[in-house]
């Protein structure tokens, strides 16, 4: 690969990588955590997070505005801002009343970061190379996550170190941003009515990143929980959570290789697949072995659904660019997902324990596979008429 593309995509994957491992490894686990061994509530946190991720969804209407009009470096600076604050605030006054704006500013955070990233790693890549260029993002962007219950697990309660980490994965995005390219977009329909538009044109692409991000974050947010009322300890949940992310992040090549020989279509159906067939063993597993294998399964299944979803976004990409507004579509589904998962997650873990995570990957991967279904039957009956 060229010099001229291969430093680019190396910074926008470290960029990437050392962001994810605060703005979701480490905020999706201890957000709830936190609030719940301050006194706060399962349910709190699992709120609070959906709200976190509230706030990434709706500054998505607004990232493509930002992005033409700024360099990268730009939403760089204010996305580690933002989740450098939420986690001192966590960790020093998990009780105040600046949690909920620290919060809501952290998700505003994410959606700049994930946009950014995102989009210059689909600009550069060659298009013969597109899904392994984007499996090699997502699995940094994974082992990003994976470290993030670890650190918990690691650290505990160590405010100081915590913060520390947070600033440095904050700077470390920024002086990257610096020697990046400006984001080049093709021109897009604007407005409320386009926006509503792309959502129903492309509302496969909607479902199948929804159930990625509501799978994904429901077990980051119930698992440590979970284990925390079975054991007495969120440690087993914590690990579990670590293997969970794991199996995505060290299957992204392969995953992306797959893309690249039979499309990311079909790759969405095998992930499906697996999510249904690896859905049950999930209440019986306990924390040992085989729930480390079931936790790499589904993880595959999750990272691959949210690869696809990306892959078909990126096959818009034109001569003057790509439309971003279907690219934020994906991070907008998946954060539509990300703001149900701790809110459902957690409230059904308390009303009916260990099958909780079941019932809800039954529930999504059972009805997102449905709908698509009827979609396929629907365009092969109008087909036959033609």
């Amino acid at each position: 690969m060229p010099t001229r593309i291969a430093v680019p995509l190396a910074l926008v994957n470290l960029a990437s990588f050392v962001s994810q491992i605060i703005q979701i490894g480490v905020i999706d686990t201890l957000l709830p955590l936190a609030l719940t061994n301050a006194g706060l509530g399962e349910q709190h946190g699992g709120i609070m997070l959906s709200l976190y991720w509230l706030a990434d969804l709706i500054g998505g209407f607004f990232v493509a505005a930002i992005l033409r009009k700024t360099h990268p470096v730009i939403p760089l600076v204010i996305s580690g801002l933002s989740f450098f604050i939420l986690i001192v605030v966590v960790m020093y006054a998990p009780q105040s009343s600046f949690v909920l704006p620290a919060t809501l500013f952290a998700g505003l955070g994410l959606i700049l970061r994930w946009v950014v990233c995102d989009g210059l790693i689909v600009q550069l890549a060659p298009i013969d190379k597109m899904g392994r260029v984007v499996g090699f993002h997502e699995t940094l962007m994974g082992l990003g996550i994976v470290l993030g219950p670890i650190l918990i697990g690691w650290l505990g309660d160590d405010a100081l170190v915590l913060s520390g980490i947070a600033l440095l994965a904050a700077i470390v995005p920024v002086l990257c941003g610096f020697a990046l390219p400006p984001i080049e977009m093709a021109s897009t329909q604007k407005g409320a009515g386009a926006a509503l538009q792309r959502w129903i044109s492309h509302w496969d692409l909607v479902l199948i990143a929804f159930a990625a991000g509501f799978i994904e974050i429901c077990f980051l947010s119930v698992l440590p929980l979970q284990a925390q009322r079975d054991t007495g300890l969120a440690d087993g949940g914590l690990w579990l959570a670590a293997v969970f992310v794991f199996g995505g992040t060290v299957c992204q090549p392969f995953i992306g290789y797959m893309s690249d020989k039979s499309g990311p279509v079909k790759l969405a159906w095998m992930c499906f697949a697996l999510l249904l067939v690896g859905a049950m063993p999930l209440a019986l597993a306990g924390y040992g072995a085989f729930a480390a294998i079931v936790q790499f399964a589904l993880g595959v299944a999750v990272a691959g659904l949210y690869t696809a979803a990306v892959l078909i976004a990126a096959s818009g990409r034109g001569k003057g660019g790509y439309q971003v507004g279907v690219l934020v579509l994906v991070s907008q589904s998946y954060t539509l997902g990300a703001i149900v998962g701790p809110s459902a997650g957690t409230a059904l873990l308390v009303m009916i324990g260990n099958w909780a995570l079941p019932i809800l990957v039954l529930a999504a991967a059972g009805i997102s596979v449905g709908l698509l279904c009827m979609r396929y039957l629907a365009q092969r009956a109008q087909r036959a008429k033609i």
